[in-house]
């Protein structure tokens, strides 16, 4: 008996392929921000390429070292940062991550823990090692409206700002 596959069935298979790829190269990502440690950062290593882009709103770094730098400062400033991805999305060479961030500050918010609400855009390269790493957050709602002084003046504006706009 010969078996006879056609084009359509190649190709097909081959996407397949792709996507479970892709799938993949999101899981592990993912399974990286949700077991958040110090000691895990040098997976990273395995997951990004040396030269990744990662910015957030308060940071811009092209390597892999400033990303850690990055995500070691974390444990210094907080207490249990921990990640929380709700929802997850593949398009292509990308995967977009919503999640929650929790933590509790050292230095502000006498030990109460803050929840911040944000989107991680990772860009894959063709080895399956992410390129970019944008994460998009409300710094000004979640940082800066809690340093009391700059908190008042931002709540003001924003304030005047709907009033004006509204």
């Amino acid at each position: 008996m010969v078996t006879v596959v056609t084009a359509a069935e190649t190709a097909a298979g081959a996407m397949a392929a792709v996507i479970e790829d892709q799938a993949g190269m999101c899981q592990r990502y993912r399974g990286f921000l949700e077991a958040f440690s110090r000691e895990g950062l040098d997976v990273l290593d395995g997951l990004a390429m040396p030269d990744i882009h990662f910015r957030d709103p308060l940071n811009d770094t092209h390597d892999i070292t400033g990303m850690k730098r990055v995500f070691a400062r974390r444990f210094e400033e907080v207490d249990d940062p921990r990640f929380i991805v709700t929802h997850q999305a593949v398009d292509r060479d990308t995967c977009f991550f919503r999640w929650h961030f929790t933590c509790r500050p050292r230095q502000s918010g006498r030990g109460h823990p803050w929840i911040i609400d944000g989107v991680s855009e990772v860009r894959f390269g063709s080895d399956g090692r992410a390129v970019e790493h944008i994460d998009y957050w409300d710094a000004g709602h979640y940082v800066y409206e809690r340093i009391p002084l700059f908190g008042y003046l931002i709540r003001f504006l924003r304030k005047r700002l709907a009033t004006a706009l509204g």
